[in-house]
């Protein structure tokens, strides 16, 4: 888990992405189809589909296929994995933002060797996932810490706390309804590829296409 902050540092602005993949069911489950478990993975795909609108489901039951899966493995896994898909834009986008001082992290659902992978790519000041539980080294299908639509906010808070942020400088970018949480700790919430989830009357801004630089000039420093 990537973390570079201090302690009441204080810094401008903050944007949080809840999206900088493009998954076919999310990186959860697409790690899990590399690994042979493509058949479990859908199964429960199809079931999180229709539950989604009611509240979390799945991270247990996600958790329990990674079971005898190296750590090691998985970090490798997760490297190349978003290496190649990438959300369109988002080397650009947080280069970008960086140089205009914006502090950049991202908090997910997902397991947190893949928001370690993401950090490390695209140099993000903190990143938040899921984390699975291993015993030398071996991941044992339990959850360690969880992070789910609400957890999110919790983290979010924490890290408004952390920097000496209001709601004011917090901005979130996500495409789905497991960001819209954090929308109580945020000045905006801009809604990412709009043909995935029907959420743009909660936004502030709608981006309709898959590349995140179009974002890039609403921001100000």
């Amino acid at each position: 888990m990537k973390n570079h902050f201090k302690k009441k540092q204080t810094v401008g602005k903050l944007i949080v992405f809840g999206v900088l993949l493009e998954s076919k069911m999310g990186g959860f489950k697409d790690i899990l189809v590399l690994l042979g478990k493509e058949r479990e993975a859908k199964k429960i795909d199809k079931e999180y589909q229709k539950r989604k609108f009611k509240g979390p489901w799945g991270l247990k039951q996600l958790a329990n296929l990674y079971k005898g899966f190296s750590k090691e493995k998985l970090k490798e896994l997760a490297l190349d994995y978003c290496q190649q898909n990438l959300t369109k834009g988002a080397r650009e986008i947080t280069v970008g933002l960086k140089k205009k001082g914006f502090l950049i992290g991202a908090i997910s659902s997902n397991p947190q060797f893949i928001m370690d992978a993401l950090a490390e790519i695209l140099s993000l000041d903190f990143s938040e996932g899921t984390q699975l539980e291993f015993k030398e080294g071996i991941a044992t299908g339990k959850i360690k810490k969880k992070v789910d639509r609400y957890t999110k906010v919790e983290i979010l808070r924490e890290k408004k706390r952390n920097y000496g942020l209001a709601e004011e400088n917090v901005i979130v970018i996500g495409d789905s309804i497991t960001a819209l949480p954090m929308v109580r700790e945020a000045k905006i919430f801009i809604n990412f590829d709009i043909q995935k989830e029907n959420i743009q009357n909660i936004a502030r801004y709608i981006i309709e296409d898959k590349n995140l630089r179009k974002i890039f000039g609403y921001f100000k420093p």
